[in-house]
């Protein structure tokens, strides 16, 4: 292992997946030559890529081939790559010239051990969300937003002949087409097969149904054998308690308005707002009935906080209000 680079050992480092054993074999590495100079230089790598991990979209075929022909290179050769390693003024330009680009993504890691390996078993992506909103791409280039409190399980193995994403909370998806492998989203006991398209997926635990809403393209939902398609502006329902599917003329803006960095109010009540409000940040809200939609409200959101928001709405309409996080509600009382 003194001239041999151990990919494995150094991949499953730079995750924080390295097993006690692996450390201790790692540890032997690392302390030969100037193999831990190596070793920090692409961590400093590594650190730089995670910054952009969620706006690349990576060619895989292609970064896998230049990655397979240099350790084919590095492997049939190993005094080669030692003289390669001490002639460069920096041991780690020629080799950061590669992982620089194949580590963009955290899936990439995991891709490539899957291929060093030699498995054939499915590899898994997630990714998850808290009290906050993200971007990512999938190593197919499928974009996918999710909401507060969502993870995404994505099974990336390149054998399948299908795509397969696995959601809990909610997510948008712009699914890159391709005839040959087909997208499937799986939630809650529903299965939606995509075509090309753009659609958005509620399906929180705590929620008594999962809703598919359509925004381009086609896609259809199947729970056991029942079967049902839709069409743009649609919105596919399944009721989690009668097992019942069913489809709808529904407002996709709506359902998507949280993947956007503003919201425009125009002359819009009390009870409108609050309802945008709650899509966007996963909240409900809870008017008091004895609070009238008279007043009427003109202004632009750009993301502040819910306590801001709503604090800059007593100043239009005069009320009470309390934001309950535990239980993710807003009490608004008339004063």
């Amino acid at each position: 292992m003194k001239n041999k680079i151990p990919w494995d050992l150094v991949i499953s480092k730079l995750r924080e997946e390295v097993s006690p054993e692996q450390e201790i074999i790692l540890n032997e590495w690392l302390n030969a030559d100037d193999n831990r100079q190596l070793f920090q230089q692409l961590t400093l790598v590594w650190e730089n890529i995670q910054k952009k991990v969620s706006v690349y979209e990576p060619d895989i075929e292609y970064y896998w081939k230049e990655l397979s022909a240099r350790i084919q290179r590095n492997s049939t050769d190993n005094k080669k790559e030692k003289r390669l390693l001490r002639f460069t003024l920096n041991p780690l330009l020629r080799i950061a010239a590669v992982i620089s680009i194949l580590l963009i993504t955290t899936f990439f890691i995991a891709y490539y051990i899957g291929k060093n390996n030699s498995k054939n078993q499915p590899q898994y992506l997630t990714y998850s969300t808290l009290n906050s909103k993200s971007v990512f791409f999938l190593p197919d280039s499928t974009e996918v937003w999710l909401h507060n409190n969502t993870s995404l399980t994505y099974n990336y193995n390149k054998k399948l002949k299908c795509r397969e994403a696995d959601i809990v909370g909610e997510a948008y998806f712009k699914v890159k087409p391709d005839a040959k492998k087909p997208f499937f989203v799986a939630s809650n006991g529903v299965m939606v097969k995509v075509h090309r398209t753009q659609f958005n997926v509620n399906a929180y635990p705590n929620s008594e149904k999962v809703l598919v809403s359509l925004y381009e393209g086609s896609i259809s939902m199947s729970v056991n054998d029942k079967n049902i398609f839709l069409v743009p502006g649609e919105e596919g329902i399944f009721d989690i308690k009668s097992k019942e599917i069913s489809v709808i003329k529904g407002d996709v803006e709506f359902a998507k308005i949280w993947t956007k960095d503003k919201i425009r109010f125009e002359n819009k009540s009390l009870r409108e707002v609050c309802k945008y409000l709650s899509k966007w940040y996963g909240i409900k809200f809870d008017i008091d009935p004895a609070i009238t939609d008279d007043q009427s409200f003109t202004f632009t959101f750009r993301g502040q906080s819910l306590d801001e928001v709503v604090g800059i709405m007593t100043r239009i309409q005069s009320f009470n209000y309390h934001i309950n996080e535990e239980n993710k509600t807003v009490q608004i009382i008339k004063k």
